[in-house]
């Protein structure tokens, strides 16, 4: 008699997953974020049918009560704005960390012309740079030697390599000698 076990049924039922989720999502331990984004999502539809019955109100008001309806709307508006200011300040980080990283990504493909176009005027340079490519190859040669194959191409001009800077800048502090 032959005995078979079947090992891919899984140890945890999907109905325990979601109700774990689920109360996650009532004691506020996840999704926090994405709740407060939901809000701000409501609080704006009801500003825009607020304004929308306001409108329709206001059509036949004078000045001074649309002067006050400004008023209040403007005091609404600040208060929102102070109310998701954690909000709106991690998002204009989040911006300002992007476009820090496309000028970094940009001086550093400039550091990288510059050297490549000093390296082909001077071929000591060059020697230098095949060496620490060499010394690094043969020392990575276990492990992954993708940026050394990746910098050679980038002499060649076949690939992106990552930073040339960084190379030069290892050899000449001594890290390959």
């Amino acid at each position: 008699m032959t005995g078979f076990v079947n090992a891919n049924h899984p140890t945890v039922h999907p109905g325990v997953q979601r109700a774990e989720v689920l109360f996650d999502i009532v004691n506020g331990r996840s999704m926090r974020g994405s709740t407060r984004h939901v809000i701000a999502f409501l609080l704006v539809a009801a500003l825009a049918s607020t304004l929308a019955v306001a409108e329709a109100l206001v059509a036949n008001w004078d000045e001074g009560n649309l002067l006050t309806a400004w008023a209040v709307l403007c005091a609404a508006l600040f208060a929102g704005v102070a109310l998701y200011s954690d909000l709106l300040v991690a998002g204009a980080k989040r911006v300002a960390a992007w476009f820090r990283a496309g000028a970094e990504r940009r001086a550093s493909a400039r550091a990288d012309a510059q050297f490549l176009a000093a390296a082909d005027r001077d071929p000591r340079i060059m020697e230098e740079l095949r060496a620490a490519i060499a010394r690094s190859k043969a020392e990575d040669e276990t492990t992954d030697v993708a940026p050394a194959v990746s910098l050679l191409s980038k002499m060649t001009g076949a690939h992106e390599t990552p930073s040339l800077y960084v190379a030069m800048s290892r050899v000449q502090s001594g890290q390959f000698h």
